[in-house]
């Protein structure tokens, strides 16, 4: 096997070719330069974002969207510390995002001298060691490891954790040792996620244990004998596949999940709607909690997830499918992983296909609504513009009550739905978009169905300058900003008329303008609507959906006004069932002291 010379820089961009990166997110700085002169002569292409945090909500996008690697690349210190909330939130949602820091030049590092981007104490690995409660792996290159002849073997090491822990990784490296020669026989192989295999002794017995508890399910005859929930470490493990074609095996009835929701085609008959423990319809409550048994695939508990820790699914009754190991009962099986295990358990329990064919599952569909000259409220948007969305359309929602508008929707076969709603950092959605669609349009083509990305006016006002990194790529959103003011869910969770929930009422519509390129303006349409009859206009005459533009809808609310999940999840009541106070076109104000239950909400 022959030897090759090459540049440290340009080994880490070859090894990221070959993972089919095509986009790097960050923000230039002068100890990053030598890499990103790699970078720039590469088939990747450098997309220069606004700032840090930015940059780290794009690489996550870009990651969520593609299941696999992205990259964020920053300058020591200032970049770094600035990017690491993005950081933190991609390991919290376990996302493999690939962070390169250009560091101080190892000579000034051997020295300690007090030069930029440093604390003044002539220490250098401080901020390297503040990322790692968020990374899996890291390796800071030094001359060290370069006489050792063990670079090549170090940064493999990284990237294969990466993609494998599905977790950020670190990588730093010093601006003079960038451009330095490695001999390396490596770039041969290309990199590969480390898959650790089913044991088959564990996996057997795993079949044959929830073989005999569907048996036992099925015994004599009764509605709603077994079903499947279906949650969001499907798609986080790339297991959507394996999942449809157990469900079209066996087809029993699968109800979804708030951060599981378009994991499974929410317009099969057999699909019965979301299940949020007490928050969650009536009648899907009783069919879950009602259940002889019940199959989990990718569960992830957490309070938004599960209604603040309400599902009443006995652990003697549920069968949990990992992404690494199986759980029947109260008994444990490792190694026992949903992708190698749902092909051969589908296969295994088609005897009880005909049984559950028969099983009932509610009717989860769309509510009619129709347009009035009434004010836009949330009771009417957001069953409006589920009417109004397509099949694949790629649809973003923020972290804020925007998230809660969704919920109770079916959403179009093959689209796709991003919400980071466990670290839930207000802000996120306008990078991610900005990374997501970078990720389709490489993946499926300029002509990629609609994206439609949700926020309100307080998160959008934290990554606004991220319409100039649209302009700059050339992609085309149509981005709703829901304004009312403030932080809404902040104001219903606790003191409604408390200033600090306020934020500044922008111009929403003249930021198109003031973020354009001078030299390099692209086409873009704003609207403002108040009303049910003018957002109607625009999407049914208007067709503002066929415009190849990029494009942003304000849609005035009134203050208060919140979707239902996030009252059923507030514990307020509908307007029409309430007895206090009720603003305009009944829209639901709370009492200046409701103080809402506390820990499901977030931003």
């Amino acid at each position: 096997m022959a030897a090759e010379e090459i540049t440290i820089g340009n080994y880490i961009v070859r090894r990221l070719e070959e993972q089919n990166i095509r986009s790097i997110f960050g923000v230039p700085g002068s100890y990053l330069a030598n890499f990103l002169d790699n970078v720039e002569s590469s088939s990747i292409k450098w997309v220069g974002e606004c700032n840090e945090l930015i940059a780290a909500y794009a690489a996550d996008g870009y990651a969520r969207y593609r299941g696999g690697l992205g990259v964020l690349a920053t300058t020591v210190g200032v970049g770094e510390l600035s990017a690491i909330n993005g950081v933190a939130g991609s390991f919290a949602e376990e996302l493999p995002i690939l962070h390169i820091v250009g560091q101080q030049p190892s000579i000034d590092q051997e020295e300690g001298l007090n030069v930029i981007h440093t604390l003044g104490d002539g220490k250098y690995d401080t901020f390297a060691k503040s990322t790692t409660p968020y990374i899996c792996s890291q390796f800071l290159l030094s001359k060290k490891e370069i006489g050792l002849g063990v670079v090549d073997q170090s940064i493999d090491k990284v990237i294969v954790d990466c993609i494998s822990k599905s977790r950020p990784a670190y990588i730093a490296l010093p601006a003079d040792l960038v451009d330095t020669k490695i001999v390396t026989t490596r770039l041969h192989e290309p990199l590969k996620k480390e898959e650790i295999p089913n044991n088959k002794d564990a996996e057997s017995t795993a079949i044959t244990h929830i073989y005999q508890r569907f048996t036992e399910a099925f015994a004599g005859w009764q509605d709603n004998n077994v079903l499947v929930i279906a949650d969001v470490s499907i798609s986080r493990h790339h297991c959507k596949k394996e999942v449809a074609d157990f469900l079209a095996a066996t087809d029993l009835p699968v109800y979804g999940t708030p951060l599981g929701k378009t994991v499974v085609d929410e317009t099969s008959p057999r699909y019965g709607g979301v299940y949020i423990g007490d928050l969650s319809d009536a009648e899907v409550k009783k069919k879950v909690e009602s259940a002889r048994l019940v199959v989990l695939i990718g569960p992830l508990t957490t309070d938004f997830n599960s209604g603040k820790f309400s599902y009443k699914i006995k652990d003697e009754n549920a069968i949990k499918i990992h992404y690494d190991h199986t759980e029947v009962g109260f008994a444990s099986y490792a190694r026992v992983g949903m992708k190698e295990l749902l092909p051969k358990l589908g296969e295994r329990l088609k005897d009880f296909k005909n049984r559950a064919s028969k099983l009932t599952v509610p009717k989860f569909e769309l509510k009619p609504v129709t347009d009035s000259d009434k004010q836009i409220t949330h009771d009417w948007l957001w069953w409006r513009l589920g009417a109004w969305f397509e099949k694949n359309d790629l649809i973003i929602t923020e972290a804020g009550s925007v998230s809660y508008g969704v919920l109770d929707l079916p959403l179009p076969s093959g689209s796709s739905l991003l919400a980071q709603k466990l670290w839930a950092s207000i802000g996120w959605s306008m990078g991610a978009t900005h990374g997501a669609m970078l990720a389709r349009r490489e993946i499926e083509g300029a002509q990629a169905p609609k994206t439609i990305l949700f926020i309100g006016d307080g998160s959008f006002q934290m990554t606004v300058q991220e319409i100039s990194g649209f302009m700059r790529s050339g992609i085309n959103p149509i981005i709703f900003v829901i304004t009312n003011g403030g932080y809404t869910i902040e104001r219903l969770q606790h003191n409604v008329e408390g200033e600090y929930h306020n934020i500044v009422t922008w111009s929403y519509g003249d930021l198109l303008k003031v973020l354009a390129s001078t030299t390099n303006p692209i086409e873009t349409k704003t609207y403002k609507v108040s009303k049910e009859t003018e957002l109607g206009k625009l999407l049914d005459v208007q067709k503002i959906r066929n415009n190849n533009c990029l494009q942003l809808v304000e849609i005035d609310v009134g203050r208060d006004d919140a979707p239902p999940a996030l009252r059923r999840a507030l514990g307020i009541p509908d307007p029409d069932n309430s007895s206090a106070d009720h603003g305009k076109q009944g829209v639901f104000l709370p009492r200046r002291d409701f103080k809402a239950p506390l820990g499901i909400i977030g931003w």
